[in-house]
């Protein structure tokens, strides 16, 4: 159903990005830099949502806010900002204001899309006496929970027992604490925080055996007793009645706080009972997002493995392009498959770029799916950003390890969160918290598998349990920190210990913060959103080049040598170009400066957009650029950079007078290991190649010695 949004805001990319999306959505949208026109519109007007910038020709944004609720106190409003505010402020625009979420900048068009559409679902079922999503999301958490929760119980007492019958075995002792440990957390974080409290006392009980060496001591074991069964007692309750033992603070959020969230007592006006059996109708976690552009018929692409190596995968099928571009800018895709017929590529290829050349798309992974593998059309896909090229018919599991590299060689997409615990509820809690957010979350609950894991999801945030069996989460973290590749990866742990010596333990451990168990949605989102904000900001100003958007020498370096170990190590092949934009000295003195500017932005852009997300970019320095492009010979490499270069020919530049003129470039290349296995001897033959480049015209291709 079409929504009416009122935007104001005086940052016309801003304006022009929301318009965009608004449209996109079939939603109708009111623009105005000016505070005084936006209280004039609400005056005279009704809208479904209002979304104000930071700062306006007349007002600031929360000015703007204050006078917008005098007028309308129910109309949801969402502040889109530029800067990081204290708790303080939040809690102004949440309690006094009402703001249903603050956005902050740069905007995700694909996340931010998702969050107002959640919005606008949200006031539907609150109108309805309905819950709402989050809500919705708490119930099916506590139905899954309530589901295993005996079984939890009887571990528990089973751990007991073997420990008093042998107080000389420490390690039984150890599995009752974590078992305790456990409960407590996941209990809480559900919402059943008698059932913590009931927990943590038995922990603490259990504790005190351990470091008093009280095992021998019946009065010690009375105690316990007591404990448990006031636990068991509470479990039980819980079973019998769940929704009158919920604690409604528990997803409590500062975009949905207490009083706007529908109690799920059993007097309570639309309240529901638990889901029994189907706990499959709400996505429990985040799912990775694939769309296929295929004649085929949608049931042949939608079985796709769920397993622990990979999440779950959201499969969207459509048939026709303006189909594809609709989505792309409705939803915040991962991966695209899309057909392309050998005796007619052009569509299924321009396709391909104009999806990469969606705002904030120019990372999205591409697989064209094809009955033929010819050179030319593997060239063509490089040059449209393809990763893959698969052969139809293909055998599940090829689909299957397709999706799975595509979602993996994506950078700079949704956020990634790698959660370990090794209480498998608790992690689920979490992961469906940032789910909602639009997070990839994947869970593992083996230390074991850590490593591992880091290398093939790669991570933007980690959060780590201090409690586990076998190791504990200090010692995970020095392990990871002791890898290069993530000394700077923001590691949050996890514990229910909030004392200074565990406070202290974690940041010697290496970690960034800690996060006290049970844990708070809200906390949880906050603290999240805070580290990976500062980590994109630190490796955008450490690693990136400010003109070109590509990585800078010292960065692209660094990635080249990860790709040349691991072409060692599994004897694979990489192809590597240096480019030179031809007569580049000559457009500055001839079209001014600002229009050299705007040469090497645009350089940047085509290098940025063109290729497959798993080649590495980078400006060498000046007007050189440097590409890697991972696991393809030379011939193809040449073939898409090609393609690229007579892409870049048919633009035209205007300089700083208004002068038209085009520019070229000149490319040397060279593989591994065919033209040497050591980078140093690499990168001197494309740089000599590219010198015969040069030496032949300029705006040519070389790549073996003459």
């Amino acid at each position: 159903m079409s929504k009416r949004i009122l935007h104001a805001e005086q940052e016309e990319s801003v304006a022009t990005l929301l318009k965009t999306l608004v449209v996109a959505r079939g939603h109708e949208i009111e623009q105005t830099p000016t505070g005084t026109v936006a209280v004039e519109k609400l005056i005279g007007q009704e809208y479904d949502l209002i979304v104000v910038g930071d700062e306006l020709d007349d007002i600031d944004g929360i000015g703007l806010i204050t006078k917008l609720r005098q007028i309308n106190s129910q109309v949801p409003i969402v502040l889109i900002s530029k800067v990081w505010r204290d708790a303080r402020i939040y809690q102004q625009l949440v309690k006094e204001l009402q703001v249903a979420l603050v956005i902050h900048r740069p905007i995700k068009a694909g996340l931010f899309g998702a969050q107002l559409e959640s919005i606008f679902d949200s006031q539907a079922a609150f109108s309805l006496g309905e819950l709402g999503p989050e809500e919705a999301t708490l119930r099916t958490l506590q139905a899954n929970y309530l589901r295993v929760l005996p079984e939890r119980v009887f571990k528990l007492k089973e751990a007991i027992a073997i420990s008093r019958t042998n107080p000389a075995v420490g390690s039984h002792l150890i599995e009752a604490i974590r078992l305790a440990h456990n409960l407590k957390g996941t209990a809480t974080s559900c919402g059943f925080g008698i059932l913590g409290e009931s927990a943590g006392s038995l922990e603490k009980a259990l504790v005190a055996i351990k470091e008093g060496d009280l095992g021998h001591y019946d009065v010690a074991w009375e105690e316990i007793d007591l404990i448990m069964k006031l636990v068991t007692t509470n479990a039980h309750a819980i079973a019998e009645n769940p929704s009158s033992k919920v604690d409604k603070r528990a997803f409590a959020t500062l975009e949905n706080p207490d009083e706007r969230v529908l109690s799920m007592a059993p007097e309570a006006e639309g309240a529901e009972p638990l889901p029994e059996d189907n706990f499959d109708t709400f996505d429990m976690s985040s799912s990775v997002r694939v769309l296929v552009v295929s004649k085929e018929a949608p049931a042949s692409f939608r079985k796709i493995r769920d397993d622990s190596k990979m999440q779950a995968v959201q499969v969207i099928c459509c048939q026709e392009k303006e189909d594809a571009v609709a989505i792309a800018q409705k939803l915040s895709l991962d991966a695209v498959l899309i057909d392309i017929d050998t005796a007619q590529p052009g569509p299924s290829l321009n396709l391909a770029r104009e999806l990469r050349s969606l705002p904030n798309y120019d990372s999205l992974p591409v697989a064209f799916l094809s009955t033929s593998k010819q050179q030319k059309y593997i060239e063509d896909s490089t040059h449209a950003g393809a990763s893959l090229m698969l052969e139809m018919p293909f055998a599940p599991n090829i689909l299957d390890d397709a999706i799975d590299y595509l979602v993996n060689a994506r950078q700079g997409g949704r956020p990634r969160i790698l959660v370990m615990d090794d209480d498998q509820d608790f992690s689920e809690t979490v992961a469906a918290t940032l789910g909602q957010e639009g997070m990839l979350v994947r869970c593992i609950n083996e230390p074991g598998d850590i490593m591992e894991t880091l290398h093939d999801y790669h991570p933007d945030l980690v959060l780590l349990n201090i409690t586990m069996p076998l190791v504990s989460g200090y010692d995970i973290c020095r392990m990871i920190r002791q890898d290069a590749h993530y000394r700077d990866l923001p590691i949050l742990f996890l514990t229910s210990q909030t004392g200074l010596e565990t406070r202290l333990a974690a940041f010697e451990a290496g970690g960034d913060d800690y996060l006290p168990k049970p844990v708070a949605r809200v906390e949880l989102l906050t603290r999240v959103k805070v580290r990976l904000e500062r980590a994109r900001l630190l490796k955008e100003r450490s690693n990136k080049d400010v003109l070109t958007g590509l990585l800078i020498r010292r960065a692209f370096m660094e990635e080249l040598q990860d790709m040349a170990e691991e072409s060692r190590r599994n004897e694979l092949i990489f192809s590597l170009a240096l480019i030179d934009v031809d007569h580049f000295k000559k457009i500055n003195d001839t079209y001014g400066h600002m229009a050299g500017d705007k040469v090497l932005a645009q350089v940047g852009q085509l290098l940025r957009k063109r290729f497959r997300v798993e080649d590495v970019r980078g400006r060498w320095g000046g007007e050189e650029f440097i590409v890697a492009f991972r696991h393809i010979q030379k011939d193809t490499a040449r073939g898409a950079l090609q393609r690229a270069l007579e892409e870049l020919r048919s633009q035209t530049f205007t300089g700083d007078h208004g002068e038209n003129f085009g520019i070229t470039f000149s490319a040397g290349l060279v593989s591994y290991p065919d033209d040497g296995r050591e980078l140093d001897t690499l990168i001197k033959i494309a740089d000599h190649r590219l010198y015969r480049a040069k030496e032949q015209g300029r705006n040519c291709l070389v790549c073996v010695d003459t």
